[in-house]
């Protein structure tokens, strides 16, 4: 459980208290939230797109790297070096 605790401190060394509660921000924090998100989603989307042919061709060939079929001279050597091991 959560409580706002009004609490007014002397800073100054005038003992001016006002000056401490008028460093309290006031605004709503909705409008940065918003252009956050703008800002953050249009530099994705630019990235996403500047990356794509370079991620998909790493993801391509990833794929076949692992899917690909040994040829038997392969499967023979490979066969092999399990023995020696």
């Amino acid at each position: 459980m959560l409580r706002q605790v009004d609490q007014s401190f002397d800073f100054s060394a005038s003992g001016d208290s006002q000056s401490a509660t008028s460093q309290v921000p006031t605004g709503s924090r909705v409008g940065p939230f918003v252009l956050g998100t703008l800002v953050g989603g249009l530099a994705g989307a630019v990235l996403g797109t500047a990356l794509s042919p370079h991620t998909r061709g790493f993801v391509v060939g990833l794929y076949h790297l692992v899917n690909r079929r040994l040829s038997s001279s392969e499967h023979d050597q490979l066969r092999f070096e399990l023995l020696l091991q």
